[in-house]
């Protein structure tokens, strides 16, 4: 997932498909070796297929969420310029975090960290989009046809990864970490809740 730390070896530099390939080969035996992401009974599995599967359309949009949205918008407009891209990225985080039961401005913390809301974003290590997931998790978990450069798909699985890592380790500072794939370090947490304040979070929302 986002955020690891991976040492490319010199002679692999050159060669950008085999630097990414590599890259994330080591990320996913990083995660499978100190988090065990991909080590999760078969109901799990089957949970986090469910989760990440998109939801049933949506036939209205309620007035907290249009006045939530309208706010947000504002506040994101230093990193998204485009009304109409600011309106999606509000839209469908807002929906996600209704759907997995997240704070609105955790999920939002979340992307500024993690692409500082460019959905376009790849890391060195292959990480894709607002909330830098990991494509083995198409492979893994979900849809090898999803297109997580794609906004609603992206904090889909967002959402569903981070959700996931709550209900596993209970504790949001965890959470967190396994994410970022910083399992005990509070670096990346804090650096989530400093994000989440500017977003409006509130002391409950927070740890």
């Amino acid at each position: 997932m986002a955020g690891f730390v991976v040492t490319i070896p010199v002679w692999l530099k050159s060669n950008t498909e085999d630097k990414q390939h590599l890259a994330q080969s080591t990320v996913k035996q990083m995660v499978e070796t100190n988090i065990g992401l991909l080590d999760i009974k078969p109901d799990e599995k089957e949970e986090l297929r469910k989760m990440l599967a998109p939801a049933a359309k949506e036939n209205s949009t309620d007035f907290e969420q249009a006045v939530w949205i309208k706010d947000i918008i504002q506040t994101i407009r230093p990193w998204v310029p485009d009304q109409a891209e600011a309106e999606t990225i509000a839209h469908w985080v807002y929906v996600n975090s209704q759907r997995f039961q997240l704070s609105p401005e955790l999920v939002l913390g979340v992307i500024a960290v993690e692409s500082r809301f460019d959905h376009f974003a790849i890391s060195s290590v292959g990480a894709v989009g607002l909330m830098q997931v990991m494509p083995f998790w198409k492979k893994e978990l979900g849809s090898s046809s999803d297109n997580l450069l794609q906004i609603e798909t992206n904090i889909r699985y967002g959402c569903a990864i981070l959700r996931h890592y709550i209900d596993r380790y209970k504790v949001l500072d965890r959470a967190l970490a396994a994410y970022n794939g910083s399992l005990g370090r509070m670096k990346y947490p804090n650096l989530v809740y400093a994000r989440m304040k500017y977003f409006k979070a509130t002391d409950s929302t927070l740890h």
